[in-house]
C-alpha cells in the first residue's frame, strides 16, 4: 500500500496537472478609432442648450427646461433630506444615551442614599455599644465579691489547719 502511494506522489511531482491543460487562445487587441468611443469608458457629461428644430450635436437624453430644473431641485432636496435623516438619527441616539445616563445617575443617587443610611445606623450602634461598655468600666463590685470569697476560703482553710495541730 505504501509503495502505491509513493508511486502516485512521484507521478504527480513529475507530471503536474497543469501540463494537461489546454493552451490559452490568443486574443486580438482592440483598436479604438477616434470616432468610436470605448464601451468601457463613458463619455464625460455635457450640457448644451438647443432650440426647437435644431439638430442635437450628440446622442443622449433631451430634457425640457422644466425637467432639468426639477432634476436640479431634487438633487438639492435629496441632500437636505439626507441631512434631516442624519440629524434625526443623531438626535434619537443622543436621547437614548441621555435616558441611559439619567437612569444610571438615579440609580447611583439611590445607592448613595442607601449607603449613607446604613452608615448612619452603624455609627449609632457603635456609639450605643461604646456607652454601654464605658458605663460598666468603673464598676468593680464583681471583683470585690470574688476577692471576698477567695479570702474567706483561704481564712477557713487556715483556721482548719490551725485547729488540727492543737
Amino acid at each position: 500500500m505504501r509503495r502505491a502511494i509513493a508511486l502516485v506522489l512521484v507521478y504527480t511531482l513529475i507530471f503536474p496537472a497543469v501540463l494537461f491543460a489546454d493552451p490559452p487562445e490568443p486574443t486580438q487587441p482592440v483598436v479604438e478609432t477616434p470616432t468610436q468611443p470605448s464601451a468601457d469608458i463613458p463619455s464625460p457629461p455635457r450640457i448644451m442648450g438647443i432650440l426647437e428644430g435644431q439638430p442635437a450635436p450628440y446622442n443622449g437624453v433631451l430634457l425640457s427646461t422644466t425637467a432639468a430644473a426639477r432634476l436640479f431641485v431634487q438633487s438639492d432636496y435629496s441632500l437636505a433630506e439626507c441631512n434631516l435623516r442624519i440629524n434625526y438619527e443623531v438626535d434619537k441616539e443622543r436621547a437614548s444615551m441621555q435616558l441611559l445616563l439619567d437612569s444610571t445617575r438615579a440609580s447611583l443617587d439611590s445607592m448613595r442614599t442607601r449607603n449613607d443610611s446604613v452608615l448612619t445606623l452603624k455609627d449609632q450602634e457603635i456609639k450605643r455599644l461604646t456607652e454601654i461598655a464605658s458605663e460598666g468600666a468603673n464598676d468593680y463590685s464583681v471583683w470585690w465579691a470574688a476577692g471576698g470569697i477567695v479570702v474567706g476560703i483561704a481564712l477557713t482553710i487556715g483556721v482548719v489547719y490551725a485547729v488540727k495541730e492543737q
